[in-house]
């Protein structure tokens, strides 16, 4: 499954609702900010780590929010909160590099506070949960 397989599985799991936008315009709007959705799984799949086998990024939806799970610890002292001021380190360069090169991420590596935390402020106001649980990082998006 990759990132375009998970974005499908939520677009149908997911509920949508429509509002008027400039007070004529119908503008649907989903539950999760598309953006943050396709920042988590992207990170989940460059940054996991492959060595443990038997293991894959996995996507929950539930009643009240939708998590992404990456196997593996994250790499070289990196801890949640130094993810949401910015500090960053890859586990997997020559993946990150090729995705890069494919226009799946940018070379920045910012997308956590600029992607996942900004988007899911504007969408909703909630700050999503970025939790390292043993073997596992995942991130966490509320309703």
């Amino acid at each position: 499954m990759f990132c375009r397989d998970y974005l499908e599985f939520t677009r149908r799991n997911t509920e949508v609702s429509a509002g008027l936008a400039d007070g004529a315009r119908r503008e649907e709007r989903w539950l999760y900010p598309e953006e943050a959705i396709r920042e988590a799984i992207v990170n989940a799949l460059v940054h996991r780590d492959y060595l443990l086998s038997g293991t894959t990024v996995e996507l929950s939806i539930y009643k009240d929010r939708l998590e992404v799970i990456s196997p593996g610890r994250l790499p070289n002292g990196i801890t949640p909160q130094h993810m949401i001021t910015g500090c960053r380190s890859a586990r997997n360069q020559l993946l990150k590099d090729v995705m890069r090169d494919y226009g799946y991420i940018e070379h920045m590596g910012m997308g956590v506070p600029r992607k996942i935390v900004k988007e899911m402020q504007r969408h909703n106001g909630t700050s999503p949960d970025l939790i390292e649980d043993e073997e596992l990082f995942m991130v966490r998006l509320w309703k």
